[in-house]
């Protein structure tokens, strides 16, 4: 459904942020790109919606396509209609208006009947926002704000999600029910791309995973594959070979020791 062949990410025509990385994403399928801060992730997601050109970024090289269409470089509320959304990172809520309005702004390129349709099949699917609906978004706390967010994604009616670091700065039950509806979607037949730092629940979800540094894909594979991979387990789940947590002394100098960095 969703192809990247060889991108290349420039900002400010000085700064190669993604360098020739290829990914593809099969329809129905979850796949997730991982890695550290600064790996290329997140520019990596607003290369295929096209909101890097608001940070002075551009698409420098390779093609980005979807549904068999090239969208390399296309106006970002053309890729929406083609239904592909983007969850940015950081729960970006419209804080001084309610949970309900929040909604109705995903449905705006809908009729009113659609979207009154689109808004009961989202509070059906995430009850929690159907109790707060009359809540002032800004009032609500992590978790909520980024069920919300997802929320207001599927009111745009999507074929396929790209969400930016869904478990962020949330405690370990919310990041479960966010997880738990990104599995539900998955179900329904909804397509994913995600970001995550989180290793351990991406790749319980995901179908596929990709793992990036320094700007590059360093590792590829099924996530069952990469969950016993044991890079992948020592420098991001930070378990041994025998699966025992690894201490701070044992990890500190980790990435002198990354096979693929040397």
């Amino acid at each position: 459904m969703l192809e990247l062949n060889n991108i290349e990410v420039l900002y400010s025509d000085v700064i190669l942020a993604v360098k020739g990385i290829t990914v593809q994403v099969p329809a129905g399928s979850c796949v997730t790109l991982l890695g550290a801060n600064g790996a290329g992730k997140s520019t990596t997601l607003k290369a295929i919606s096209n909101l890097v050109r608001t940070e002075d970024g551009r698409v420098s090289a390779g093609t980005i396509s979807f549904g068999g269409q090239d969208i390399t470089g296309a106006d970002p509320v053309a890729v929406v209609r083609q239904g592909l959304i983007h969850v940015m990172e950081g729960r970006k809520v419209l804080r001084h208006m309610t949970v309900e309005q929040n909604l109705i702004v995903g449905s705006h390129l809908s009729d009113g009947q659609e979207a009154k349709r689109m808004l009961d099949e989202v509070y059906t699917r995430i009850p929690r926002l159907a109790a707060l609906n009359r809540r002032t978004a800004g009032y609500l706390s992590g978790g909520e704000q980024q069920l919300l967010v997802i929320g207001r994604a599927l009111m745009a009616k999507p074929k396929l999600v790209m969400i930016d670091e869904p478990s962020l700065g949330l405690a370990p039950l919310m990041v479960e029910e966010v997880y738990q509806l990104l599995t539900e979607l998955k179900a329904s037949g909804l397509t994913l791309l995600i970001v995550e730092q989180n290793t351990r629940v991406a790749l319980e979800l995901a179908d596929y995973g990709y793992v990036m540094e320094n700007g590059r894909i360093v590792l590829e594979g099924a996530a069952e594959n990469l969950k016993n991979n044991e890079d992948v387990r020592e420098f991001y789940l930070g378990l041994t070979v025998e699966g025992e947590r690894k201490s701070f002394r044992d990890m500190k100098h980790y990435r002198r020791r990354k096979r693929w960095l040397g």
